[in-house]
């Protein structure tokens, strides 16, 4: 109709019909179906110097409910602040993680399309022709006025060689090892989340050392300039004591430093709405009876890692990426195939006289192609080689990160102890130091030196609690999503 309504106003003013139908035709080619783009939302605080946020906006933890096992490392690893809330903002913020979360949905739309084509798809169709022409010969000769409507099948592949097969498995394999690639970035989320935690929790405790270290240092200078002012010391001890104020003091605004640096992180992690400042490493415990027994472990257990699975899915997925090359050297066959009605009228579409039927089957057979699937195929193969060799790369990772945090974790936890036993000595000595200076028995400078000396040793003792905690950490981390038949 809008092809005759156009021709009949070709030689004259265009009718009211081709003008109405060119306005139509130009509102709907200005029509978008495409969203309104509406800028992220991000949380941070307004200020640069900011810390937590002072909006309360809750997020939804439907999805990132932890599974049993997290929540039982969690419990026995501070068990007593419950860590759970803090793992499950970082699960619900963290950007990397969502990102492969929706990799997971992206890799499932792509794997339910590849398989969607091993089906025919069915469709219906109408269409009108109106064509006229002003010479008479050529209006009786070609002039026509049809309308057809049908409903069928339309180029649908015939999968003779397992072509449409191969590509539904890699798309399949894909899938697979996306959920086992978020399930991996699952695991090294929390792991580095508990990790800034650690750190966190040690600055934080350091802090109070080095602040304690710069009081001690500032009393024994106030000691040293009334004993410098009535001659009893030189200039050249006044500047020593001076010098070692002067760095406990710069110590003290470095460990500041330190902290606020550690506490960004976190919330970089988990989010500047987690529940963080709580707890001390004391209260952490960095081993438990799981940790017995790993050495004689097989080393196939790690097969069972996610990454690993990860890399097996995809090489799987390459090799089937080689059955779809294959395929592509074999004729392809496509069938169309629809049942409608043809009619020179809308009226008469239904009729039974008008009844059409088609049949359209296509093969198609590569002759020449330049080299083009043999370069697939050789690509397909070539591919998978590489996937073996990252296949082994995972392995041989996972084999090193086990057998790093199993074989330092003697030496840490024999440091730790050591450090523990002096420090509680060195407590004990300052305790009874302490009492002697209060009776009058002993000078107090020498108990200020001894207090600087034993903060030192807090110091050494809570770096070797945070190399222990973090191994701890680290073993975790490395056998995440491995099953341990001695675990509780």
């Amino acid at each position: 109709m809008i092809l005759a309504s156009l021709h009949e106003g070709w030689h004259g003013t265009w009718s009211y019909h081709a003008i109405l139908a060119l306005l139509i035709l130009l509102q709907l080619g200005g029509c978008s179906l495409a969203p309104v783009y509406e800028n992220p939302h991000f949380k941070v605080p307004q200020t640069l110097g900011g810390a937590n946020l002072t909006v309360d906006t809750r997020s939804d933890t439907t999805n990132v409910a932890l599974s049993l096992e997290e929540q039982r490392f969690l419990g026995d690893f501070s068990p007593r602040f419950d860590l759970v809330p803090l793992v499950t903002q970082a699960l619900v913020h963290n950007p990397d993680f969502r990102i492969t979360v929706l990799q997971v949905q992206q890799a499932r739309a792509y794997y339910q399309i590849e398989h969607s084509r091993q089906l025919p798809t069915l469709s219906a169709n109408a269409q009108g022709v109106r064509q006229s022409y002003s010479a008479v010969d050529m209006q009786e000769r070609y002039g026509q006025k049809l309308a057809t409507v049908g409903i069928g099948i339309n180029d649908f592949e015939l999968d003779f060689f397992g072509r449409m097969a191969s590509l539904s498995i890699a798309a399949q394999q894909r899938y697979l090892a996306t959920r086992y690639g978020q399930q991996a970035a699952r695991g090294a989320l929390i792991a580095e989340l508990l990790r800034a935690y650690t750190l966190e929790r040690a600055t934080f405790q350091a802090q109070a050392y080095y602040s304690a270290i710069m009081e001690d240092c500032a009393a024994l200078m106030a000691f040293a300039s009334s004993q410098h002012g009535v001659g009893l010391i030189s200039d050249d001890e006044l500047s020593r004591q001076r010098r070692q104020a002067d760095q406990a003091q710069v110590r003290a605004m470095q460990a500041i430093s330190d902290h606020d640096a550690a506490r960004r992180a976190l919330q970089l992690i988990a989010g500047f709405e987690a529940p963080i400042g709580y707890g001390t490493l004391e209260e952490l415990q960095p081993s438990d009876h799981n940790d017995w027994g790993l050495r004689d472990l097989e080393s196939t257990v790690l097969l069972q890692r996610p990454d690993v699975q990860q890399a097996e899915a995809e090489l799987r997925a390459r090799n089937a990426d080689i059955g779809a090359a294959r395929a592509a050297f074999f004729p392809t066959i496509r069938l169309s195939t629809s049942f409608g009605g043809a009619s020179d009228s809308l009226q008469g579409l239904f009729e039974s006289a008008s009844r059409t039927w088609t049949f359209m089957p296509q093969l198609t057979m590569p002759i020449f192609d330049f080299g083009r699937n043999r370069a697939n195929l050789d690509v397909a193969y070539l591919r998978k080689q590489a996937g073996i060799a990252d296949y082994e790369k995972a392995i041989e990772s996972a084999f090193r990160e086990v057998a790093d945090a199993i074989g330092v974790r003697p030496s840490l936890q024999q440091q730790d102890q050591r450090e523990q036993t002096n420090l509680g000595r060195e407590r004990l000595r300052i305790e009874r130091m302490d009492k002697r200076v209060a009776l009058g028995l002993q000078d107090r400078t020498a108990l200020l030196v001894e207090r600087i000396s034993v903060e030192q040793m807090e110091l050494e003792y809570l770096q070797a609690r945070q190399a222990l905690l973090l191994n701890r950490i680290a073993l975790f981390r490395a056998f995440y999503g491995v099953h341990l038949s001695h675990a509780s």
